[in-house]
């Protein structure tokens, strides 16, 4: 017990430096890199299995909860879909490739290349023995994106708009929302179908929305105590590596942000050119992660925030079923 409390003790810590620092994926990236550095200075450091069910519950019920389905045109959707298909259908192996080209495992490429949903396969990457190449690749993208968002807002590429105030859940209904993505996870999981827990908290809290009429947010506290929870527990199954090998990870990781990137302009600019969109408001749909800063940015610059978000509401849900069924097909079991 004590263990598990220094633990979520040195997350929390992590994650609360992260968010006052301005860190990307702040609650999750500074509790990973707290829990880490104390793994690496030898300190015993732990967090029971158990919690990653209920922790992928408010995962996928924070991203159900944002989905719009007031959409303009649903044949300019229906194209722009399909464009973001052929974006992962290219994406995706071609990271894999580059990956397996630097000799990493098929379970490891096959999270490291997705192009994005950071805490979904940090959650799907703890059944893994060491996930600090797939973790390592993930932030990395993250970072480099955030930073392509802010110089994008810097230079005033877009014009800004206000902000919308956003409806947030109260606790119980948000804790209720959780629960019934619990058991409908557990349900599906007892079907094998992969990723059941963040897949079922998705469809809940899009109901959920869809009830309302509008996008919602859960109860302040909710989403950082998860990411630091779910932080705390990645960071606790690294293990060291020696420094060059941790520097061909980032290398790896900003090759394989770079191809995606680009690979995701390349279709935003065929979709834009199709649809006459501009190619800007496409490129924040079919980003390659760091869904947080490219939600934020389509709020901010009024660039049609609903399409971009049921953009990557859909690629998140599409990369944690591809994701668990690669993994179950290697033979990588839940609660290994």
């Amino acid at each position: 017990m004590m263990i598990w409390l220094r633990t979520g003790a040195l997350g929390a810590a992590g994650g609360g430096l992260a968010h006052w620092a301005g860190f990307p994926s702040d609650w999750l990236l500074g509790a990973m890199l707290a829990v880490t550095v104390a793994v690496l200075l030898g300190v015993r450091v732990a967090l029971p299995r158990r919690l990653l069910p209920p922790i992928q519950a408010c995962l996928g019920v924070a991203v159900g909860l944002r989905l719009d389905l007031h959409l303009p045109g649903l044949t300019s959707l229906l194209v722009s879909v399909a464009g973001l298909l052929l974006c992962l259908a290219t994406q995706i192996p071609l990271g894999q490739w580059l990956l397996h080209r630097l000799g990493w495992s098929r379970q490891e490429a096959a999270m490291g290349a997705s192009p994005g949903a950071l805490s979904v396969m940090a959650a799907l990457a703890t059944q893994l023995d060491n996930p600090i190449r797939v973790i390592l690749s993930q932030t990395v993208r993250v970072i480099a994106l955030v930073a392509t968002v802010s110089t994008a807002m810097v230079l005033e590429w877009v014009p800004l708009a206000p902000t919308p105030a956003s409806f947030i859940l109260s606790a119980p209904a948000s804790l209720g929302l959780v629960a019934l993505a619990w058991a409908g996870g557990r349900l599906l999981t007892r079907f094998r179908v992969p990723a059941g827990y963040i897949l079922s908290g998705v469809f809940t809290a899009a109901a959920c929305a869809a009830w309302l009429g509008q996008p919602a947010l859960p109860v302040a506290g909710l989403i950082p105590v998860s990411m630091v929870l779910l932080g705390a527990l990645v960071g606790s199954r690294l293990r060291p590596l020696p420094a060059r090998e941790m520097a061909g990870l980032l290398a790896a990781g900003l090759l394989v942000s770079l191809s995606s990137s680009l690979v995701s302009l390349l279709w935003a600019g065929l979709v834009g050119w199709w649809l006459g969109l501009p190619v800007f408001q496409v490129w924040l749909a079919y980003a390659p992660g760091a869904v947080e800063a490219m939600i934020y940015l389509a709020l901010v610059t009024g660039l049609e925030p609903s399409w971009v978000i049921f953009h990557h509401v859909l690629r998140i849900v599409l990369l944690g079923v591809t994701a668990g069924w690669l993994m179950r097909r290697a033979g990588v079991k839940s609660g290994s």
